[in-house]
């Protein structure tokens, strides 16, 4: 009886569970996953903070008026806010299907939302609700517990009108669902009726301005709207209605048409954008601008021409039958298209798949973890993933173009992406782990597997720094590893020509190139540091003009903010750096000099600021601030580096580092009006520094990470940080 009483409390739980999280719903094959935990969500922010704030605010005024009053709040929208929102991918080589997963928590609240003429193409199935939008064919399917959107990106788009050919859809006959087609597609389209779709306005007087109005009816049975208008001259000019013209009423397109500078006969086209069934409309205007009786001549020669023209297209196999036929094939083959995907998606509402759910897929559950993150991203097999992208692009260039498909897992198979969004109390971050096979791993390892040069720490101060951009690779190791990986990426392509010359063309560009020698002249390791943005007074060259606009040349000054700046790149050979700048100094006309100190400095007009170049400790030195560079040369200067920036540097492949609040205090403020220097000044108290890191390669595996430092006062987390930083900088 216990055993019992356990399976029934355990099986009520199951079913709890089941009905508030719909990641039950997705597939154990998905090839990607992003996950929006509403709970934590509104846990940072509440609805109501949210709804008070600025742009909420905006929000619901924005939705006010898109449903004609009805949604006033969040919480008319129908949506469980609180619960996780989920989006899916599945491809395969037809192409890819994306659903999005919505929590209810009221059913009649998001139906309300829809128009009248919305309503009515509601299909009931069961506890099922659908609808299939007749022009992306997107089906959006709900019950009480969750709303499902779901759309497919087909392989080919290039030729709608042979995909019978290739064998798309084999288990489909076309004839047979025409007629379907005809009765269930058809009539959903707006109708435009004109009274007339040509007008001549006859002989008229060069300059003159005329005009004529074109009537017309929406005699389908959905609403018409007429998106734009173009003539095929500028010199007409239509004007359309741009509202919806609802079935049974009438509206006009107005066209102007000046003659100025014109003669002869003119025929100008318009072309109208629709929602109609061909999406786009075409009216006509002609007239001859000149002496009256030759005007009615030309008008007759065109009338006869037009008739011929006529008897020569129905000649043609591409006459109104072939395009009639042609239209009937394809609405027949969206329709077989669209009961596919309304049997997909309600295979997904149910989610009792024969594999199990996602939840089943272990490389997915290790991935998220507890799910303790505000969103999380995850393909979970990249590899794979590509190829299809790749079968797609070259979709009809043969059934192994190039051999990419084959080649994919070589480099990478068994790649899987995992990103997380926090949210913390004082800062946010973005975390990208990227897990590689070990042929990738290899490659990318050789490549970033570089040693920062411990003497850039000796010529900056942290103290005094902006912010700061490091790449610490290896020339020797990216020179080595690339011929190879392209190589082995290429190795089973099918076609001849690249098959011999891919290897063949690696090959010879790993004996051409000394590695060795090439990461003497730069090793790999590169440190930009950012020392301050400083006013500067510029001198430029102008001219003025005088009452006989005679011009003279003058100079002026102005100020301008400017960057100051030491980037450090590792070299062992200073020798031929200096005969460089020597030849430089020789050839530059006076732009390159060498002072006292051994220091080269560059002046030129060209750019608004003085270089300054040297060789010291196996490293080239260029910088702004001469003194800094003479303090180096001499072994002066005072370097600061503490150990979080040198860990940072020294164990990453890549580091951006921005320290906000002090660049923020840079920004001029004397010339600016008062309303932009309070939020300028906001902007400054509330910001804190950036940090953009990309790891080096461990147990086959590299993360990226993005980390957005907040104030520890002011906001009760990093969330509402953003939220407050919006409130205080939009109007």
């Amino acid at each position: 009886m216990k055993k019992l009483l356990l399976f029934t409390y355990l099986f009520c739980i199951s079913l709890l569970v089941n009905a508030q999280d719909l990641v039950s719903k997705i597939p154990r094959d998905a090839k990607a996953v992003v996950s929006i935990k509403g709970g934590n969500v509104t846990d940072l922010v509440s609805i109501a903070e949210f709804e008070n704030s600025k742009i909420g605010k905006m929000f619901l005024k924005e939705m006010l008026r898109e449903t004609d009053g009805k949604v006033s709040n969040l919480d008319d929208l129908g949506i469980d806010l609180n619960r996780s929102f989920y989006y899916f991918m599945q491809s395969d080589t037809l192409g890819f299907k994306h659903s999005f997963l919505i929590p209810l928590k009221n059913k009649e609240g998001f139906e309300s939302l829809m128009p009248e003429r919305q309503k009515e193409k509601i299909i009931k199935d069961g506890d099922l609700s659908y609808f299939v939008d007749p022009y992306d064919s997107m089906v959006t399917m709900w019950n009480d517990n969750m709303l499902l959107l779901t759309f497919s990106q087909q392989t080919s788009q290039h030729n709608d009108y042979s995909y019978n050919d290739y064998g798309v859809v084999e288990e489909y006959a076309v004839e047979e669902a025409v007629d379907v087609v005809d009765e269930a597609v058809a009539t959903d389209y707006p109708v435009m009726t004109f009274s007339e779709s040509e007008f001549n306005f006859g002989n008229i007087a060069q300059g003159e301005i005329v005009e004529h109005s074109f009537v017309f009816t929406n005699t389908g049975n959905s609403d018409l709207i007429i998106s734009d208008a173009r003539a095929s001259c500028g010199c007409t000019v239509p004007n359309y209605p741009n509202t919806a013209i609802s079935p049974g009423e009438s509206g006009e397109i107005t066209v102007k048409f000046n003659s100025k500078n014109r003669s002869g006969i003119q025929n100008k086209t318009i072309t109208l954008t629709t929602n109609t069934e061909n999406g786009t409309e075409t009216l006509k205007i002609k007239s001859y601008v000149g002496d009256e009786e030759v005007v009615e001549e030309i008008i007759e020669v065109e009338e006869i021409m037009a008739e011929e023209t006529v008897i020569e297209s129905t000649e043609s196999i591409y006459n109104e039958d072939y395009y009639e036929r042609i239209r009937k094939e394809r609405e027949a083959k969206q329709l077989e298209e669209n009961k596919v995907l309304i049997a997909y998606a309600k295979s997904t509402m149910i989610g009792n798949y024969a594999k199990g759910s996602i939840l089943k897929n272990s490389k997915y559950t290790k991935a998220v973890g507890k799910g303790k993150d505000e969103a999380i991203a995850w393909i979970g097999d990249f590899g794979s993933m590509y190829s299809d992208i790749l079968k797609q692009a070259t979709y009809g260039l043969g059934p192994n173009y190039m051999g990419l498909y084959d080649t994919m897992d070589n480099i990478y198979g068994d790649m899987s992406v995992t990103s997380r969004l926090n949210f913390e109390k004082e800062h946010a971050s973005l975390n990208t782990s990227y897990t590689m096979n070990d042929n990738m791993a290899k490659y990318v390892k050789a490549m970033y597997d570089g040693k920062m040069n411990s003497n850039f720490f000796n010529y900056f101060n942290e103290d005094k720094m902006l912010g700061y951009f490091s790449i610490n690779a290896s020339t020797k190791g990216i020179l080595e590893a690339y011929p190879d990986m392209m190589t082995n990426m290429f190795e089973n392509f099918k076609d001849d020509e690249v098959a011999a010359f891919i290897p063949i063309g690696m090959r010879l560009l790993s004996l051409i190139i000394d590695e060795e020698g090439v990461a003497k002249i730069l090793r790999g390791d590169m440190l930009f540091v950012l020392t301050e943005m400083k006013e500067r007074e510029l001198s430029y060259t102008t001219y003025e003009y005088d009452e006989n606009y005679e011009r003279t040349e003058v100079t002026k000054t102005k100020k301008e903010t400017l960057p100051g700046f030491l980037m450090m790149i590792t070299s062992s050979e200073g020798d031929m750096f200096r005969k460089l700048m020597d030849i430089a100094v020789k050839e530059s006309r006076g732009e390159v000099t060498l002072n006292a100190n051994g220091i080269y400095q560059l002046k030129t007009n060209d750019l608004p600021i003085e270089l300054n170049f040297m060789f010291k400790d196996n490293a080239i030195l260029m910088g702004t601030s001469f003194e800094d560079m003479v303090a180096i040369k001499n072994g002066n200067y005072k370097g600061k580096v503490g150990g979080t920036h040198k860990n940072l540097i020294k164990k990453n492949s890549s580091i951006i580092y921005v320290n906000g609040q002090e660049i923020a205090s840079t920004f001029p403020r004397e010339v600016m009006p008062d309303d932009i220097k309070k939020r300028i000044d906001f902007i400054s108290e509330n910001t804190r520094d950036v940090l953009f890191r990309t790891s080096k390669v461990k147990n086959n595996s590299m993360e990226g990470e993005l980390i957005l430092n907040t104030p520890e006062k002011g906001h009760k987390n990093s969330l509402a940080y953003f939220l407050n930083m919006i409130n205080a900088l939009i109007d």
